[in-house]
């Protein structure tokens, strides 16, 4: 069940992963990958879009009005201090992410895609 949460400049939304994947087939959250790009093409969610952290512009990530915007890495740990970093600054008010990254979304059984088996996100 996702949960919020206050930090520094705003809230902070815990995702499932299949409370993240519900958001996602309904069109309501855009993910955000934000892991390096040698991470995002051994595997990654499909729908996900690769935005990596250390080339990220604050207050220039891809979202759409009304949508969730939801950060996710290789297991939680990156997005979260992310999402606090761009609240601090005040660059947005609410961010989302996903609680356990790709390793939580893969537990769950749900779907990847892995061009290289041999390369797959453990």
């Amino acid at each position: 069940m996702a949960s919020k949460e206050q930090m520094t400049g705003g809230s902070f939304v815990r995702l499932g992963p299949q409370e993240c994947a519900d958001l996602m087939a309904a069109g309501e959250a855009v993910l955000l990958d934000i892991r390096e790009i040698h991470e995002f093409s051994a595997e990654r969610i499909p729908g996900a879009i690769l935005a990596p952290m250390q080339e990220l512009v604050p207050g220039a990530l891809p979202t759409q009005d009304g949508k969730h915007l939801v950060l996710q890495c290789r297991s939680g740990g990156r997005t979260e201090k992310l999402a606090e970093a761009l609240m601090a600054m005040g660059v947005y008010s609410e961010l989302a992410h996903l609680e356990g990254g790709i390793l939580a979304w893969k537990a769950e059984g749900l779907p990847t895609i892995c061009p290289d088996p041999a390369r797959a996100v453990t």
